[in-house]
């Protein structure tokens, strides 16, 4: 595996690691016993990853190559292998002493945490002739990996889809917000826009306020209604609440209409009695404060 030059140090950092006053591996004389799982290759984590990548493994050379030859020392600069490496060694033996007596040893002000491989390196698979199943296997485990996170991937993708589909709701609201708007302006001026008003502009100098947010009126705004709908039947529908004077519709515009009260007392409890009234089987009225 090639090595790769990490761009990440700390300014004062010095290019030689501080040697301790007594060798590692004075720290333990006995002879260390082999496990079962043991291998030729250390894993190592815990490095301190502001430390430049030549000047980490040069370091790890020179601790770990006073237990026996060091073959390599690999090491990357990638977001996944920040802060861990490997050290390769000859066989199962000298690399288990070096863990034993090397473990927990503060390597740049943090304690190394170091553990067998898991995975055999590529020096020993050439020298054992797997090289090409291990090489596969390894490309296997990376595209695992990588699966793992397509699920996250997909998510993030869907939701700024979501997010997009919900800006365009939004202006598609307010577009339509903008037409009852001027529709409301035209009936309350006898089908004309005010003066200044441009027909399709935005909001006649008037900001969009959504319909749940509108401020009390004595004029309540309808729609949803029956095309075909008469003026008498909302007229019976909505005088039986107090304070009732009229309903308007608007000539040449169907479905809209608007009812008009004493104060904004009344037609909020108008406005409260009969939202969401089902006017018709295939229409229900929405009840809304006009807009001033």
């Amino acid at each position: 595996m090639e090595d790769v030059t990490m761009t990440e140090q700390r300014p004062d950092q010095d290019e030689t690691m501080a040697q301790p006053a007594v060798a590692v591996g004075e720290a333990t004389a006995a002879t260390t016993e082999i496990a079962p799982d043991a291998s030729p290759s250390l894993y190592i984590k815990n490095l301190n990853e502001k430390i430049k990548l030549d000047v980490l493994k040069k370091s790890l050379r020179a601790i770990f190559g006073q237990y026996g030859e060091v073959l390599d020392i690999v090491a990357h600069s990638n977001i996944r292998m920040r802060g861990q490496a490997f050290v390769i060694f000859e066989d199962s033996e000298t690399a288990t002493k070096a863990m034993s007596e090397v473990q927990s040893f503060p390597l740049y002000g943090k304690p190394m945490v170091i553990q067998y491989s898991k995975n055999k390196s590529d020096i020993h698979a050439k020298k054992d002739g797997t090289f090409e199943q291990h090489h596969s296997e390894r490309l296997l485990r990376k595209e695992k990996f990588a699966n793992d996170f397509k699920p996250k991937k997909i998510q993030a993708r869907l939701q700024a889809k979501k997010q997009a589909l919900a800006l365009e709701q939004q202006k598609l609201a307010e577009q339509h917000q903008q037409q009852l708007l001027q529709q409301q302006q035209m009936a309350m001026h006898g089908g004309r826009l005010p003066a200044g008003a441009v027909p399709g502009s935005a909001g006649a100098n008037v900001p969009m306020v959504p319909d749940e947010y509108l401020p009390r009126n004595s004029i309540l705004f309808l729609q949803n209604l029956p095309h075909d709908i008469a003026e008498a039947q909302l007229v019976s529908l909505f005088q039986q609440y107090p304070g009732f004077k009229e309903v308007r519709t608007v000539p040449g515009k169907s479905g809209i209409a608007f009812v008009e009260y004493d104060n904004e007392y009344y037609s909020a409890a108008a406005k409260t009695a009969l939202a969401d009234y089902q006017i018709a089987p295939e229409h229900k009225m929405k009840v809304t404060f006009a807009r001033k």
